[in-house]
């Protein structure tokens, strides 16, 4: 009788480390995405280890700025996303794709140019690992998608 009373009194939502994670990786891109659009040159120096200010054009922080407009979208689709993940599948495949993609990228900027004058090797291959990692968590939470065939009838009935 205990049990039973138990279970109705504690609902069970489905995917729910799953909603947490997205949900904070949410709100972690939010506030990148408002310091990006925001942030001046100074922020941009500051974020980058302190690279020499000749590196940091006026350009490259115009470049920033719209791309402080891709992650708020991208925040959004996430934020869109940890509220139902079983009907959002596509963007939790996405965002796996993209921390896949993300995770090799840098690794290939380590070998193919000069920027170890401004960030430790060991930095770029930690930077990697963890996003595999992240990868790694969300393929395992992600919701199993059964996908059943689709009857397509030629014929009127």
């Amino acid at each position: 009788m205990q049990d039973s009373h138990e279970e109705r009194a504690v609902p069970r939502r489905p995917h729910r480390v799953l909603r947490i994670v997205l949900g904070v990786l949410a709100l972690l891109t939010a506030v990148a995405g408002v310091l990006l659009v925001l942030g001046g040159k100074r922020m941009v120096i500051r974020w980058f280890l302190s690279p020499p200010e000749a590196e940091v054009s006026t350009l490259m922080l115009a470049m920033l700025k719209e791309m402080g407009g891709v992650v708020l979208m991208f925040s959004l689709m996430l934020f869109l996303a940890s509220r139902d993940p079983a009907r959002n599948v596509a963007i939790i495949d996405a965002l796996i794709v993209g921390l896949c993609i993300l995770a090799v990228t840098p690794l290939l900027s380590l070998y193919t140019l000069d920027i170890r004058q401004l960030y430790p090797g060991y930095l770029i291959w930690g930077r990697s690992i963890v996003r595999l990692a992240v990868a790694a968590l969300l393929f395992y939470l992600r919701p199993r998608v059964v996908v059943s065939p689709i009857r397509l009838s030629l014929t009127k009935k």
